[in-house]
Order: C-alpha cells, then structure tokens, then sequence
C-alpha cells in the first residue's frame, strides 16, 4: 500500500530532523546520520527493510558513477594548485593588477577565482599570509581585507562547480552532462554575490580591529609565473564551456567530436591536473605521493557523504512523493518561485544546524530531486538555477557549527565576537543575495 502525503510528510520531517540531531548534538558523521535517516524514512513510510537498503545501494552507487572521477581530480588539481604555489601567484598577480588603491576588491576577487577549484579553508589559510602586507600599503584594514578574501572564496565554493557540492547537487538533479551549463549560470549569479560581499567586507570591517596573526612565509622567490599559474585553473573552464558552443553555432562533425571530448568535465579537469603537475619543482617531487594522498583521502569523505545522500534521495525517490505532489505543485501559477524559496529554506535550515555547505547541498538536492520535475523544473538551465537557491541556502549563515567560520576568525585575526557581527552576517547577506539572483535568472530561462 502506498503512503500517504501526510504520512511521507511526518517521516520526512522526522528524518530531516534525525540528521541535525545526529550531526548537530550527537557529533555523529553525517555519512552514518544520512544512512540512519533513510532507513527511518522508508521504515516510517512502510517500505520493506530490504526494499529501502536495496534503494539506498542503488542511489549511493549511481550518484558515486556520475562524480566520483569529478571530486577526485578536481581535489587533486587543488591540492597541486596549493602545494606548488599557483594559488599564491595568483593571489599576488591580482594584487598588482589592481593596486593596493582597490585591495578590498582585489581581495575579493582572489577569493572567487581560487575558490573554484580549492576549497575555502585551505585557501584562506594560504592566502591569509597575504593580508597583513596588504594592509601596511592600503587605506583598508585587516579585517576588511580577510573578510572580502573570504567570502570570495566562500562565493565560489558554495556556487560553483567543479567544487563538490554544486557538483553533487547537479548528479542529485540528473543533470551532470550539462556541467557546463551549470557553470555558466552560476558564474553569473556570483556577480551580484561577489559585489554584496565586497561593499560588507568594507562596512562591516570598517570598525573591526584586526589582531596581528603570524603566518608561515616562504621566504624563497616563486619562480611560476603568472600564465603557468592561471592555465591549470582557468584552461578547463574554458574547456567545459566549450563543449556547448556546437549547440549555438554550426561546426564541423570532427570539430564538434574534439571539443565534446576535450569538454567532457573529467577530461577538461585531468588536463588541468596534468598542467599543475608540471608546476612541480625538482625537489618536491617526491613529495608529490603524499600531496596526492591527501587530497584522495579528503574526496573520499566528500564522496561518502555525497553517496550517503544520493541514498536517502533514491529512498524519498521510491515513497511516491513526487506522484502525490505533483497536481498541487503544478496548479500554483508561481510554482517555480515557491520552489526555488523552499529549496532555499531548507538548505539554509540545514546549514544553520549542522554547519556544513556541502552536506546542506547535497541533503537538499536528494530531497528535491523527486520532486523538480513536477514543480517544472526539467531543463539544465532550470535546474541549475535550483541549483544556486539551494547553495544559497548553504551559505545562509556560517557560525560556530562551521569549520570555516573559526579559519576566518582565527587565521584573519578576528575576535569571535566580532566575526560573529561581521562574517556571519556577511554570509547571511550572501544568502540571500543568491535566493534573488536565482528568482530573477529562473525569469528568463
């Protein structure tokens, strides 16, 4: 027998619940708080014990299938990026293209350009070591400049794959082959992000007195230069992007064959791989190994997670909830707005509760994935504007349940009081920055 709305609604309300209790209060990996939260739901809703695990190892290998190579490469790309120095040139190259007259800009622009392939922690730690000289030959202070280098980085790493979240959110959504898509319109709805973040950095650091923080220097001349440091991160979204220009322009078949191979995400992301590799010096070369290493072991969590959630969305998937909701999604005139305000809602409830983007993202996406196609989201275009709401909801906000709010605070420098009145709310800002931005785009797709 089939379960009813009300009886998919509680168990769902239950499940969700489950999670932020589990990760939240009971410290509990989210990877088993997601297991244990699929097989309540399909106990709740009536499905065979069975039946639920088999739907589970369906959803957790089919998500795994699609960006598993993905997370992979793209983790050791930005390991390479960070080890080699790349990132650190990039950061200087910025610095000097706009002068120390715009470095709150400039440091916001760093942050969006290396958030793409590096995740926000590790690169504010690295590029942290730039604020402090920065401030000495700027009219902005510390704290303006940490927090415009980190809600830039946070820009991008929410939004914008191949970072893992938008990337798994795109699997949840059935979507992957149209990465570049994604890409595309998440790039644009990171300007309106990206300009919120800069003028906050500015108002809320104004005030804020910034402690001295020590960090690390290398004190021997990187000798990358600046072409060799952007061409592993920016070739392959070129790459990416490219795979779509047969669909705009007509071109010939051999062409069109090239650029859908070079602009598959896998092989665009292994070029990228390949050109940072070659960044490597001499002497640390055997320190490749273990760099690798670490960033397989880092993807794995994320895998795990990501797999985790593509269970409970094939669990939620099998209840028939999308069945049961669909006449009373589609008579709303404005069904795609009240969807995109849910899928925001509940990401942000997430987010708030459990403190990770990426788990928030990939929760909801597994959630709403049954459920878009009725709401009348079918296109690439329109699921990648689901896509920035839902990571819009993950920024909304970072606070002490989240590892990169004390990065920020502690590398940066801030009290956590005052990162509690500027970084969070800057990050609350972020939010809802996005929500617009996706409302406005969903218009015009």
């Amino acid at each position: 027998m089939s379960a009813s709305l009300l009886q998919i609604s509680i168990a769902l309300i239950i499940s969700i619940t489950g999670i932020i209790v589990l990760t939240r209060y009971l410290n509990v990996h989210a990877f088993f708080a997601l297991l244990v939260s699929s097989i309540v739901f399909g106990i709740l809703v009536g499905k065979p014990f069975l039946e639920t695990i088999s739907s589970m190892q369906s959803g957790f290998g089919s998500l795994l299938q699609q960006i598993g190579l993905l997370v992979a490469v793209g983790s050791c790309l930005g390991m390479l990026m960070e080890k080699t120095g790349a990132m650190e040139v990039i950061g200087q190259r910025i610095i000097h293209f706009f002068g120390v007259r715009y470095s709150v800009l400039a440091m916001t622009t760093i942050g969006i350009i290396v958030g793409i392939p590096v995740f926000c922690d590790s690169g504010f730690i690295i590029l942290s070591r730039l604020i402090s000289s920065m401030a000495a030959q700027s009219s902005a202070n510390s704290a303006q400049l940490s927090l415009a280098l980190s809600s830039g980085l946070y820009t991008t790493h929410v939004l914008v794959p191949p970072t893992p979240g938008p990337l798994a959110a795109a699997a949840n959504l059935n979507f992957s082959e149209h990465i570049s898509t994604l890409m595309f319109i998440s790039l644009i709805a990171s300007i309106p992000v990206a300009i919120v973040s800069y003028f906050f950095s500015i108002k809320l650091g104004h005030s804020i007195k910034a402690s001295q923080v020590i960090t690390e220097v290398n004190h021997e001349e990187n000798k990358i230069s600046a072409w060799k440091a952007f061409l592993p991160l920016l070739l392959p979204i070129v790459l990416i992007a490219s795979a779509s220009i047969p669909n705009i322009i007509t071109l010939h078949e051999n062409f069109i064959s090239l650029l859908r191979i070079v602009g598959h995400p896998v092989v665009a992301l292994m070029i990228g791989l390949i050109l940072s590799a070659l960044l490597i010096n001499g002497k640390d070369t055997k320190e490749m190994p273990s760099w690798i290493s670490t960033a397989l072991k880092d993807a794995g969590i994320i895998l795990l997670i990501t797999g985790a959630g593509g269970a409970f969305g094939a669990v939620i998937k099998t209840s028939g909830i999308d069945v049961l909701l669909k006449d009373y999604v589609s008579n709303s005139s404005s069904q795609g707005i009240i969807f995109i305000l849910i899928a925001f809602v509940i990401s942000a409830i997430l987010k708030t509760a459990q403190g990770s983007s990426t788990s928030s993202i990939i929760i909801t996406s597994s959630l709403l994935a049954p459920l878009a196609a009725s709401a009348g989201f079918v296109s690439p275009a329109q699921l990648s504007v689901l896509v920035v709401a839902i990571g819009g909801g993950a920024m909304t906000v970072s606070h002490a349940n989240d590892s990169y709010f004390w990065v920020v605070s502690q590398f940066g420098g801030i009290s956590s009081r005052d990162a509690f009145r500027s970084f969070t709310l800057l990050t609350l800002a972020q939010g809802l920055t996005a929500l617009l931005a996706s409302i406005l785009i969903f218009q015009f797709v």
